[in-house]
């Protein structure tokens, strides 16, 4: 863990690592202002580019042309999502975005680099009766909620997606799909918690690289997930953060990249935990997650 964030150092130090654009304002409507507590309790990351959609919050940056973070909010109910097939499996291009990504920009991306449609906010924590009329997103159109719906059809919007490495990062096995297993069937299916989580891109100053139809949607050369669930007994989160660079190869368990949200926010420029008073919030962040953790930590099968 010391050699890790050593290196971390190492890389702002040199400057192999970069900040993003410090962020503009924007205007929030009262139904915006209720998903932007639910999702971001602690505060916002950033308010530059935001998407702020029923089951997630984004910010995309049209021209790299991927989302640098999504963060959402996860309870036992949201797990209850209609199989991933049929219309539920489609991506869409965001018509809210000028230079969105279109899903076939994608075909044949696996077979050449490797590379996925990969979610930020993950498609399987989408469900649930969000609109309380007792009736959730089915398959079935005749028993189908429309508005519940519309939260399924959003997660599935490229605007919510990054190029990453199918066999060795987001597949069984890989590093991502190991923490995205670990929140759902751990601290939500097994322990019933209600989480927090913000997954997003790390960048760099140099040129990155690029995939694509026009070879112009970069690819993070590492990615972040930064997990909170609320303790009863105090005012702030027990937290978790997580910091996997985009292997090619699998390996690792995901205890290996756990950082503390100090080293996420010196490469990232974001801020996370911001409506914390700041002495709750610089003890949080400097933390090393991993003995902050505590007994929610549970290594995934």
């Amino acid at each position: 863990m010391k050699t890790l964030q050593i290196a971390v150092l190492g890389l702002i130090l040199t400057g192999s690592a970069t900040t993003l654009a410090p962020p503009s304002c924007q205007a929030f409507n009262e139904t915006e202002q209720e998903r932007i507590e639910e999702h971001c309790p602690w505060g916002l990351p950033s308010t530059q580019d935001l998407l702020i959609r029923t089951g997630y919050i984004t910010s995309y940056d049209e021209d790299r042309r991927i989302p640098l973070w999504s963060a959402y909010h996860v309870e036992p109910e949201y797990r209850k999502t209609p199989k991933r097939k049929n219309r539920f499996s489609t991506f869409r291009k965001d018509g809210d975005v000028e230079n969105g990504v279109n899903t076939e920009e994608y075909i044949g991306l696996i077979s050449t680099r490797g590379f996925a449609r990969g979610h930020l906010a993950p498609f399987f924590v989408m469900g649930g009766d969000r609109n309380g009329d007792g009736k959730l997103a089915d398959l079935d159109k005749t028993i189908s909620d429309e508005e519940d719906e519309k939260t399924i059809f959003e997660a599935n919007l490229m605007t919510n997606v990054v190029p990453q490495h199918h066999s060795a990062f987001n597949g069984p096995g890989g590093i991502w799909f190991k923490v995205e297993t670990y929140i759902r069937s751990q601290l939500v299916d097994v322990e019933e918690l209600d989480v927090w989580v913000v997954a997003g891109c790390v960048l760099g100053p140099k040129k990155m690289e690029t995939t694509g139809k026009n070879q112009d949607i970069e690819v993070p050369p590492a990615y972040f997930q930064i997990i909170a669930v609320k303790e009863t007994e105090v005012d702030f989160p027990m937290v978790a953060a997580f910091f996997p660079p985009h292997h090619r190869v699998k390996h690792g368990d995901i205890q290996d990249y756990m950082v503390s949200v100090d080293v996420i926010e010196a490469l990232t420029g974001l801020d996370f935990f911001s409506n914390l008073d700041d002495e709750t919030e610089n003890w949080l962040e400097d933390a090393d997650t991993f003995e902050n953790w505590g007994g929610y930590f549970v290594e995934p099968e």
